[in-house]
């Protein structure tokens, strides 16, 4: 009887534990079926959240590569503005320095040819002008009748001297009118080389926009008060046709 009153003991725990027990289980599975999906939506919160972040930096440190190349060109282009600007301001500087330089070579060109004038008796024969287009070189139909003129009259003059005066209306800098002036005197001088006057006996001036001097003054009279008519008549170029010795033609500057 003892020993079916322990066995009876023994049983009724065992019964007690697993009763007690089973339900420890129980709670357990139900808590980590709820936590789990939770987790999950943390873990795949947590990925989204760490891409974003990283697409952020990717994007802000592209923005800021592209904004240092922009300023490094922006620099870059900064320094060839000033490079060209400063360039610019030599070359006209030079060229102010060169006009300044020519003008007084002219001035004694043209003393050396009044002096070679009066050392061989040089008198003046004839005296025309050809005028311009604003800005240009070409010369007119106009123009070339006057030069076939005068290439005819220095073929009977073999000891002739020409004198070619080139001259620009005010518009444009004082350099960029002297290079002007000289350029339609060389034009005036090559046609007239093409119509056999010798090379030798042509001196070519400049003048640009500086005031012509005696004996070179322009013949026309511009309309009163009419700007573009002055402007026309001073784009121009002299000739004067000198002639050794005794000679009996009219001085122009006479008539």
């Amino acid at each position: 009887m003892i020993k079916c009153g322990n066995g009876l003991i023994v049983t009724v725990a065992m019964a007690v534990i697993v009763a007690v027990a089973a339900p420890g289980c129980a709670t357990k599975k139900y808590v980590s079926k709820q936590i789990n999906p939770v987790n999950q939506k943390l873990a795949q919160y947590e990925k989204d959240t760490n891409g974003k972040i990283a697409w952020i930096a990717n994007k802000e440190q592209a923005d800021v590569s592209q904004l240092n190349e922009r300023i490094a060109t922006t620099d870059q282009r900064v320094a060839e503005v000033a490079a060209t600007a400063e360039a610019a301001q030599g070359s006209a500087s030079r060229a102010m320095e060169a006009a300044d330089a020519n003008k007084g070579r002219i001035e004694e060109n043209a003393t050396a040819i009044t002096n070679v004038s009066n050392s061989l008796n040089y008198q003046l024969v004839d005296k025309s002008e050809v005028f311009f287009a604003f800005n240009k070189t070409t010369l007119t139909p106009q123009a070339k009748t006057e030069l076939d003129a005068l290439a005819a009259k220095v073929q009977d003059m073999p000891r002739a001297v020409i004198e070619i005066a080139g001259f620009t209306d005010p518009r444009g800098g004082p350099a960029y009118n002297f290079d002007l002036s000289r350029r339609r005197a060389w034009t005036v001088q090559r046609y007239l080389v093409e119509h056999n006057v010798p090379a030798r006996s042509i001196h070519v001036i400049g003048l640009g926009e500086e005031a012509a001097p005696t004996g070179m003054e322009v013949t026309k009279t511009a309309s009163h008060g009419n700007k573009a008519d002055t402007y026309r008549l001073e784009r121009r170029v002299c000739i004067r046709l000198f002639g050794a010795g005794n000679l009996s033609a009219t001085n122009p500057t006479q008539q």
